[in-house]
């Protein structure tokens, strides 16, 4: 069967509104490192840079999931159940993203990460 030409705009807009809406990734998805050097390093190793995504992270042998992720903008509270070198533990922390700096905060101190390219 054709569609006639006029019915292709209206059967776009449909198809469009039928389909789910894709908010944007949160500002900290992306791959941070200490400095632009560690971007290179690949993930066997210690010094690897940080990948994080919507849902968590991973970082050479440390690799968490989150369970909730609560903020707006550019800051969140961040709770994740993590596994480091084979043993589980909870880990509550913060992600603030200003410009192309991601700070990692947590009870300990915070740490200043950069956006690899």
């Amino acid at each position: 069967m054709r569609m006639s030409p006029s019915l292709v705009p209206a059967a776009l807009i449909a198809l469009a509104l039928a389909s789910p809406a894709h908010a944007a990734e949160p500002a900290y998805v992306g791959t941070w490192a200490s400095d632009l050097a560690q971007c290179k390093v690949e993930q066997d190793r210690q010094e690897a840079p940080l990948v994080m995504t919507e849902k968590g992270y991973d970082q050479h042998e440390t690799h968490c999931r989150f369970k909730s992720a609560d903020g707006a903008d550019n800051q969140w509270k961040v709770k994740a159940d993590c596994t480091v070198d084979g043993s589980d533990a909870p880990y509550d922390f913060t992600l603030t993203v200003s410009g192309d700096t991601l700070t990692l905060g947590d009870e300990t101190g915070s740490n200043d990460l950069l956006r690899c390219k």
